[in-house]
């Protein structure tokens, strides 16, 4: 009795409110992880910090907690993760297979607008035609000033992003001409685009908007993610633009995309 009540208290946690958190996490994990699957046809939540939060407690709760001090710490530190979360606007949202879905991504946005590696990929469940209307919308919008895109093309996806890219352009000149003065054009061509997530920067309905391609680190397939992160805190868009966006932007390998408009 007394070795089965050490096992008790050396495996789960003496907290109740860390012990309840325990399972809500690993039941909401169970439910993502069979609609994955398509196992369960109930469409779960899909909140990034929900998500983010769970496997934080995960990871606390499944390091063996200790009675006493070790339990305290890792409630302590679970506060201040949630807290440092929570501070911040988050989200998760699926692969746009709508206009409506793919317009909450890359529709509505002014001022600056910065891509790293984008993919052209999900536009094929919208249709082109719709993505022309968000596009010419986009950019004949007096409020919209300039945009930035940085294509990786050492590999074929990342070309063939780009040629795509080429396409669209091309069509929203034809009925917008002033397009040419609102967009910069750059690709890295020792890169590959594979071995990179897309990466969206900018102002949508004149608050902070960050799209963020959310795949494994080992998938090789570049522009179709099951999710993307959604990030509308403007410190942390910084933090990306200054970080990754600009010293990308500004590499000795960079070069401007050679008669981009012909």
């Amino acid at each position: 009795m007394e070795s089965t009540k050490k096992i008790l208290r050396r495996y789960i946690p003496s907290d109740p409110h860390l012990w309840i958190a325990f399972v809500a996490a690993a039941a909401f994990l169970l439910m993502e992880l069979l609609h994955w699957l398509d196992w369960l046809h109930l469409e779960v939540p899909s909140n990034g910090v929900l998500i983010v939060i769970m496997i934080f407690i995960l990871t606390l709760v499944a390091d063996r907690l200790k009675e006493g001090d070790q339990v305290r710490e890792n409630t302590k530190k679970l506060g201040r993760i949630a807290h440092s979360i929570f501070d911040k606007r988050v989200a998760l949202r699926h692969r746009p297979s709508t206009q409506e879905e793919y317009d909450y991504l890359w529709g509505g946005y002014t001022g600056f607008y910065y891509v790293y590696n984008p993919s052209y990929q999900v536009d094929k469940n919208v249709g082109e035609e719709e993505i022309m209307k968000i596009l010419l919308h986009r950019y004949q919008d007096p409020h919209f000033d300039r945009a930035r895109y940085l294509f990786l093309t050492k590999d074929d996806s990342g070309q063939n992003d780009l040629k795509i890219f080429r396409r669209l352009m091309a069509r929203v000149k034809q009925e917008y001409p002033d397009v040419v003065k609102k967009i910069e054009v750059r690709e890295l061509n020792n890169k590959d685009a594979s071995s990179a997530a897309e990466m969206y920067l900018g102002k949508r309905h004149g608050e902070p908007m960050g799209v963020l391609e959310l795949r494994p680190a080992l998938d090789p397939q570049h522009g179709v993610p099951r999710y993307y992160l959604v990030i509308q805190d403007e410190e942390v868009l910084k933090y990306y633009y200054q970080d990754y966006f600009e010293p990308a932007w500004n590499d000795k390998n960079t070069k401007e995309v050679e008669n981009f408009w012909e």
